[in-house]
């Protein structure tokens, strides 16, 4: 047996910490390698009190907010618990405005700025992310809460399901920007005091009222508030879809127009509707969310609803090719409007009214477009596009003229391109003046030709990337005017217009072309 002196060899390193040890043995005996416990993440402790002040800013640094003169003991834990050498450094980055100690005291130095505080172990690499920090924001003075504003994604939950809602507090430069959320109504819904996370339970009532507050924590005493509805779970037994808009009815459903709500009936009346199933026969033509239908293309489609028991109800809907309906009743989506921002318009529930703007001293123009492209046209389907509008010099106030030109763009099925929809100014082939001051101008694309292309094909769509109404040239006037749109649409025949007017709009009208 040999022996020798016995060795230790400490190294110190961020990835290694290890002990060698070399001692009597016999020659056959082996050295053995005991590896230190490295730190693997450093996480800060605050009090209950201070951690419900903390928020998240817009950089997504975790920020603490203080005011001048504060002090803040913090404290920390380091996983894990066996690290072999578990000293930390603090440090600031500005001490400006907050300083901690070397035992990790904060002190909130200057109001109206910030300091980030870190804790990080001994010895660590540069980058290798083993640290704590938190952003301390300090105020030279407590500024308190006046209002609290509190909002969520709706104002009705279902027993079971969560909502989040959201204080927005005032003034902006409020010291502290969260709140301690509550609700006035245990029984039926539960919320996280510090994330506002609401979670609804079962009551015994089909719906129940809860009123979510959002108190400040500044002692101001300020209450933010919300009501919502807490809805019982109630399976639905059964469920019918209303006829209404069904191709059997012999209702169209245009592609512009984009969705249709299905209005349904279901037993018992005040059921959990979140559990009625919806199905499309073909999502290419469209889809189906709680009984609101998105198009996606032309055809015929089959919408289904079906209730947890397997009772069904559905309705066939026909999305044709070449149907174009844009008549201003849904204020969140509508197609045809001015070409560019230099024309104002303002909305009006089944008309919009347009402000022109100046192209000269002496002339006024007012071009609108269409937005929802491509716009699709077949002349095989619906031969007939009309638009009801103000004429210019039907106003009163001295038009001697206007231009009035279709200027689109586009290409059949087959490839062939169409452009300029009449060939040039105020070519439309039939008019009619309307009993409200408005004239309807009505292109048959049986007659009308394009300049580029000719005549519309009528065993094929044409689908346009450009579709423009240029209503220009409105001179001798030195002002902006307003004129109003009522719609644009496509028609199967000139007398579908005509019957369109007397009984959809309820107006009579005289022929002039």
């Amino acid at each position: 047996m040999k022996c020798y002196n016995k060795i230790y060899t400490l190294m110190l390193t961020l990835g290694l910490t290890a002990v060698s040890l070399t001692s009597c043995s016999d020659d056959n005996e082996s050295s053995s390698l005991y590896p230190a416990v490295i730190p693997a993440k450093v996480e800060f402790n605050l009090p209950e009190a201070q951690q419900q002040l903390v928020y998240t800013d817009a950089t997504g640094a975790k920020c603490l907010p203080m005011v001048k003169g504060e002090t803040l003991q913090l404290n920390y834990t380091m996983t894990p618990d066996d690290v072999t050498y578990s000293d930390v450094i603090w440090s600031a980055s500005n001490a400006d405005f907050a300083t901690v100690s070397d035992q990790g005291l904060v002190a909130a130095v200057n109001g109206d700025g910030y300091s980030i505080v870190q804790v990080a172990p001994v010895g660590m690499h540069e980058g290798s992310g083993i640290n704590a920090n938190i952003k301390v924001v300090v105020s030279s003075e407590m500024h308190k809460a006046t209002a609290i504003n509190v909002t969520s994604t709706s104002t009705e939950v279902y027993a079971g399901d969560t909502l989040h809602f959201c204080a927005f507090i005032a003034p902006e430069n409020s010291t502290y920007k969260t709140v301690k959320w509550s609700v006035d109504n245990e029984a039926a819904a539960s919320i996280d005091p510090s994330t506002g996370i609401l979670t609804a339970k079962q009551a015994d009532a089909i719906t129940t009222s809860v009123k979510v507050l959002a108190t400040a924590l500044d002692g101001s005493g300020i209450v933010g508030e919300r009501t919502i509805n807490v809805k019982k779970i109630v399976s639905p037994e059964n469920v019918s879809i209303d006829q209404k808009y069904s191709a059997a009815n012999g209702y169209e459903c245009a592609l512009n127009e984009q969705t249709l709500n299905l209005a349904f009936t279901t037993v018992p009346a005040e059921c959990t509707t979140s559990l009625i199933k919806w199905t499309s026969s073909d999502e290419s033509i469209a889809t189906v969310d709680a009984g609101v239908v998105k198009f996606k293309g032309f055809g015929k489609v089959t919408i289904s609803a079906a209730t947890p028991d397997g009772n069904t109800s559905s309705i066939e809907l026909n999305i044709p090719c070449g149907l174009v309906r844009e008549t201003y009743r849904n204020e969140s989506h509508y197609s045809f409007r001015p070409a560019n921002d230099a024309v104002k318009y303002t909305w009006g529930d089944g008309f919009i009214t347009v402000t022109t703007a100046a192209t000269n001293a002496t002339t006024q123009r007012a071009d609108l477009k269409w937005y929802d492209l491509p716009l699709t046209l077949h002349a095989g389907n619906y031969p007939v596009l009309a638009v009801k509008i103000e004429d210019a010099k039907d106003l009163g106030i001295g038009v001697t003229g206007r231009n009035f030109n279709m200027d689109v763009v586009g290409k059949s099925e087959s490839g062939k391109e169409y452009k300029a929809l009449g060939g040039g100014n105020n070519k439309w082939s039939n008019e009619l003046k309307c009993a409200d001051g408005s004239r309807v101008f009505i292109y048959d694309l049986s007659k009308v030709a394009f300049k580029t292309g000719g005549v519309a094909p009528t065993n094929e769509s044409i689908s346009f990337n450009i579709f423009q109404l240029k209503y220009a040239d409105i001179k001798t006037i030195s002002h902006s005017l307003d004129y109003k749109v009522y719609w644009m649409q496509t028609f199967k025949s000139i007398a579908d217009v005509e019957n369109y007017v007397k009984k959809v709009d309820g107006i009579a009208y005289e022929v002039i072309k």
